[in-house]
């Protein structure tokens, strides 16, 4: 697919962890055909069709897609974007009031795996609210 201004749209319809999964191959008339990694992401997307539509035409100005169509295929990640130098995600660059609320946050989540994951998320919540104040 040669449209940059279209696979641009997609992209910043549905952003990047869709986007790694489905990108539109071609527009045919006013019929998106988007290629999708597997079966399951074809499967949610199905519901999300009204609403990628929707923000689709919104970020172009006009309405171009009408309709989408999915097919399965190799999907080729879009390049990621990096605005800035990457942030640090140290909880030793916390402070001790952090480090208790987190702790205090999380006391009741007894998966360790999805502890840890919430631990780096409010982390990183922290340390760029901090950095962008």
């Amino acid at each position: 697919m040669k449209d940059r201004t279209l696979i641009d749209a997609w992209n910043r319809a549905v952003g990047p962890q869709i986007g790694a999964k489905a990108q539109p191959d071609r527009l045919r008339d006013d019929v998106l055909y988007v290629r999708v990694s597997t079966s399951v992401w074809m499967h949610e997307l199905q519901f999300m069709k009204q609403d990628i539509i929707s923000k689709i035409n919104g970020i172009l100005g006009q309405t171009k897609v009408a309709r989408i169509r999915y097919f399965i295929g190799e999907v080729e990640a879009p390049p990621a974007k990096h605005s800035g130098p990457e942030i640090r995600l140290d909880a030793r660059d916390l402070k001790a009031e952090e480090k208790d609320y987190i702790r205090d946050t999380l006391a009741g989540v007894a998966d360790r795996d999805l502890k840890n994951i919430l631990q780096k998320a409010m982390t990183g919540s922290i340390l760029r609210r901090r950095k962008d104040s």
